[in-house]
């Protein structure tokens, strides 16, 4: 019997690119502007980190890029 295993915070990439200038794009499906605020601000995909730089509401979807580094909170 074969088993599946769940990913916790596991995000379905609709696409992802490389610009001509070596800037990587990451693409997600989001629906409406409440699910665009629920998505994370920065995400972690092949290796490499993007931060969120914008939504198309006329096309549901919501980009990343390579070039817009996201900063982390330290704990004090």
């Amino acid at each position: 019997m074969k088993t599946a295993k769940p990913l916790e915070n596991a995000l379905v990439v609709r696409q992802a690119a490389k610009l001509p200038d070596g800037v990587g794009v990451v693409m997600l499906d989001c629906f409406d502007y409440d699910a665009f605020k629920r998505t994370p601000s920065g995400l972690e995909y092949e290796g490499e980190l993007y931060g969120r730089t914008g939504w198309n509401s006329d096309k549901h979807i919501v980009y990343y890029r390579t070039d817009a580094k996201p900063a982390f909170g330290l704990d004090r």
